[in-house]
């Protein structure tokens, strides 16, 4: 028995998005996928974010449930 792989449709760069982080909403952008999985919700993507705080990473890593378009 031969397993199909089935396409699916990634977040695409440059796409706004935001995300909540503790009691907060992240902002930014998507730079990419930072590690592919079986859907679109569990991948990772890298997302550049647009109002970070001193000390924070400018990029940071979320999966594609945890996004949402702006």
């Amino acid at each position: 028995m031969t397993t199909k792989k089935t396409a699916f449709k990634t977040i695409p760069v440059d796409t706004k998005v935001t995300w909540h982080y503790r009691s907060a909403i992240g902002h930014g952008a998507v730079t990419g996928v930072f590690k592919m999985g079986t859907n679109a919700d569990n991948t990772m993507y890298s997302v550049r974010e647009t109002d970070h705080h001193p000390g924070e990473p400018d990029v940071v890593h979320h999966s594609g449930k945890a996004l949402s378009r702006a």
